[in-house]
Parts: C-alpha cells; sequence; structure tokens
C-alpha cells in the first residue's frame, strides 16, 4: 500500500503503450496471486494484465518486484524466488496468447487485475484514491466467482475515502462473491467477520427481498431508504478520469435525463467518483444505485476490468449490460466484444429499466445536437 505521507515518488512506476502506469506492487501481486493459484489448481488457466516485459528491460525494477514477492513468502519459502522465478510467474497471466482451435479453452479460467485503479494507487489514502485487487473464476466462459479486494475503502458506509488513524479495525475491506451463494464484505482482518449485502431494494429487483421474505438494505437505513428506491433519486458511483470512462459525455448526459438537472456547475447531481472496480462493492452494498463507463469511441474492455466486479454485483441483487441492455459475454477472450460500447451497472429491476431508457434519450439528444441522426 502507498505510504501516508503522500510521497509518491518512493513507488516506482513504468508506463504501457497506452501511457497508463504500472507499479512494483501490480507485477509483485500478479506474480504472487498467480503462483498460488497454479499450485492450488494447477490444470487452470489465467488471463491477466501485466507481463514480465518491462522487468526483462529494467534490471532494477526487477529486483525492487522480487523483493516485494518474497517479502509476502510463507515460512515454507525461506529462500524466496528467483528473479526468472517471478517473471514466469507473471507470466502466466498471457497463458490465452497461446489459445487456438487446436487447443481449445481451457474451461476453468482466473481473471485477474493485479492493481485495479493504479492512479488511485498512486494517489493514495490521504488523497482518497481507491484500488483493488480484482479476481474472478471463469468456468466454461461464465463470472462464477468475484473478489474485490479494496484497501482503501472503509468497511462502515456510508464513507467512501479512509480519513481514520492506520490502526483503526474498520481500515478496508473485502468483497467475495459466489454464482448462486450470494455476495459477502469481509474485513481485512482475520477476525471471521463476514456479513452478507445487498443492493439497495427496488420493485423488480432480486436485492428486494431476503430468502426469508424481508427486505434487505445494508446501507441505506435511514428515513430516506423509500426515495431511494424511485430510479429518478438513485445515486451515481462512477470513475475519476473523466476523459477515459466518459468521453463524450455520455454519462454526465445520462444522469442529467434520470435526475431532470445537473448542478449549476454541469456536474451529476448525486454522484461519488471513485477509481477501480470497488464502485461494484459500494453498488453491492447499498452505497449507489448507478454505474456506468463509457470510453473513447474504438476502445475496447478488457474482461479483467468487469469479470469480477459482475459477479460482486449481480450476487447482491443488482444488474450488468451493455447500451444495448445485452448480457456481457464473457467468453471471447480476453477482451470483450468490440460491440459493447459502455458498460451499466445498477441494483437492478426497474432502475435498470430507468438507466437504460435514459442514456438512449441522451444518445438521441447528443446525436440531434452533433448533426448525427
Amino acid at each position: 500500500q502507498p505510504s501516508n505521507n503522500n510521497n509518491n515518488n518512493k513507488i516506482q512506476t513504468v508506463s504501457k503503450t497506452d501511457l497508463s502506469p504500472v507499479t512494483v506492487a501490480d507485477f509483485a501481486v500478479q506474480a504472487t496471486v498467480l503462483k498460488h493459484l497454479r499450485t492450488a489448481f494447477p490444470n487452470d488457466s489465467f488471463i491477466a494484465e501485466e507481463s514480465s516485459q518491462a522487468l526483462k528491460d529494467d534490471s532494477q525494477l526487477a529486483e525492487r518486484v522480487q523483493i516485494a514477492v518474497n517479502s509476502c513468502n510463507n515460512e515454507n519459502n525461506k529462500d524466496g524466488d528467483c528473479i526468472e522465478m517471478v517473471q514466469n510467474s507473471i507470466d502466466l497471466g498471457k497463458e490465452y496468447e497461446s489459445w487456438d482451435e487446436k487447443t481449445g479453452r481451457p474451461s476453468r479460467v482466473w481473471v485477474l487485475d493485479p492493481i485495479d485503479g493504479t492512479k488511485g494507487f498512486l494517489r493514495g489514502q490521504q488523497e482518497g484514491g481507491q484500488y483493488c485487487i480484482a479476481l474472478a473464476l471463469l468456468e466454461d466462459g461464465i463470472p462464477t466467482i468475484g473478489v474485490l479486494a479494496c484497501p482503501n475503502l472503509p468497511q462502515s458506509p456510508p464513507e467512501y475515502v479512509w480519513t481514520h488513524d492506520d490502526n483503526n479495525d474498520e481500515k478496508g475491506c473485502i468483497f467475495v462473491a459466489s454464482k448462486g451463494c450470494g455476495c459477502y464484505q469481509l474485513s481485512l482482518e482475520d477476525d471471521g467477520s463476514a456479513k452478507r449485502i445487498y443492493c439497495t431494494p427496488n420493485s423488480m429487483s432480486m436485492a428486494s427481498k431476503n430468502k426469508d421474505g424481508a427486505i434487505e438494505n445494508t446501507e441505506d437505513t435511514n428515513n430516506t431508504s423509500q426515495r431511494r428506491r424511485q430510479p429518478q433519486y438513485g445515486r451515481f458511483c462512477i470513475g475519476v478520469e473523466r476523459g477515459f470512462g466518459d468521453a463524450l459525455g455520455q454519462c454526465i448526459g445520462t444522469a442529467k435525463v434520470l435526475h431532470g438537472s445537473l448542478t449549476t456547475d454541469g456536474e451529476i447531481r448525486d454522484a461519488q467518483r471513485l477509481d477501480s472496480q470497488a464502485k461494484y462493492g459500494i453498488l453491492a452494498r447499498a452505497g449507489a444505485e448507478y454505474y456506468a463507463r463509457f470510453p473513447k469511441p474504438g476502445y475496447v474492455e478488457w474482461i479483467w476490468d468487469q469479470a469480477a466486479g459482475y459477479v460482486v454485483l449481480t450476487e447482491a441483487g443488482g444488474q450488468m449490460t451493455d447500451t444495448d441492455g445485452d448480457a456481457i459475454d464473457f467468453s471471447l477472450g480476453a477482451q470483450l466484444s468490440p460491440k459493447v460500447k459502455g458498460v451499466l451497472g445498477s441494483n437492478g429491476g426497474d432502475f435498470h429499466e430507468a438507466l437504460l431508457q435514459a442514456f438512449g434519450q441522451q444518445e438521441k439528444e447528443r446525436k440531434k445536437k452533433e448533426g448525427g441522426s
């Protein structure tokens, strides 16, 4: 985790071809997680974001990653991993590049974004940066397990930025979800605490009732709960990088349709901006009702940016689709279909219908303004 002193110069970064930053932590987390998964599940395969090429090109970076990896080793590996072993563990995440029609796609594939929200990681906790380790399991192309480990996200809603003392027990949380088994929030501490969480209830969503038929809502417990169950009052939880996640202003436009207006400075009336898939955890525990991501035209989404969040959200009773209302297909490889022009998430039911309709209306208005059809 970044230092508390706000001196991010201590965090070594390199830039990928799309100019996005990569840190020692990205490489170290990928090496550590994939090594343990390969040991536990030797027949499974992997899709992960990073490759070891930068380490091969930079011996100093490679040494720092090796030190970080070995700091996490248990007592059974006192000698630690050599640099070559670390690089091989990282490159397990590129196994998908060797899949072909002859060998076929493995039935079980782990999908990892080692540090989702690297810019939030670099901003650090004093600046409210959010990031997570995002891990999902695909079985025959269907996401069945989702894990979001969010070190900077407070356990107790409605806080979104960590501002308390480092020793506070409520620092950080993990969202764990399994297909058909629900979604849970856990502490980063191994204290056995886990609570099942649900999206904001509404008349049509899966989250409206628990197994006993009672309304469930973990976060919205005050007298605004009835108001929150109306789509026009839904809260947005969206990305910080507007130039990437809302390149054409489609999110702003959709929110304007839903809420009826924007603020005087052109902002969404009720929105929290966060880095990473931690946003899906916020929706899953009823801290917001809407998520929208509209990358710049031509960008094709990588599945590690959505797969874990998909399981967390849907197992909490929410819904994720593309902008046409179609289900997201995670079976195509490392990327989603180029036809996916945006991703919409919500607490489901009539809220999702309202979100889709609002998007469609703003698209008509946007294209009319641009002189399109």
